[in-house]
């Protein structure tokens, strides 16, 4: 099956923010123009197939793949994330 459409690369992204620990992250601590920047990376991204199979495959919360556009991206947004969760 190919993944080729916007609705199935926006669908990645979601799924790949929430693997990552991101799906409780309230949108508004990311900046508007980073989320839409990393929205644009999938969006050109080659490697769908990939992505879904790795999401299909790996753990919650592993490290995203190497060849995620995103990669990078998500790490930092789980990082401020974790910063700014409140202390116990």
């Amino acid at each position: 099956m190919r993944i080729d459409t916007i609705d199935e690369r926006l669908a990645l992204f979601l799924h790949m923010a929430g693997h990552m620990g991101l799906h409780e992250l309230d949108p508004s601590a990311i900046p508007l123009g980073e989320l839409r920047a990393g929205a644009q990376r999938c969006l050109g991204c080659r490697t769908g197939e990939a992505c879904r199979d790795f999401l299909v495959r790996s753990a919650e919360n592993a490290p995203p793949p190497e060849f995620c556009r995103n990669a990078d991206t998500f790490r930092r947004w789980v990082e401020a994330a974790i910063e700014g969760a409140p202390r116990r």
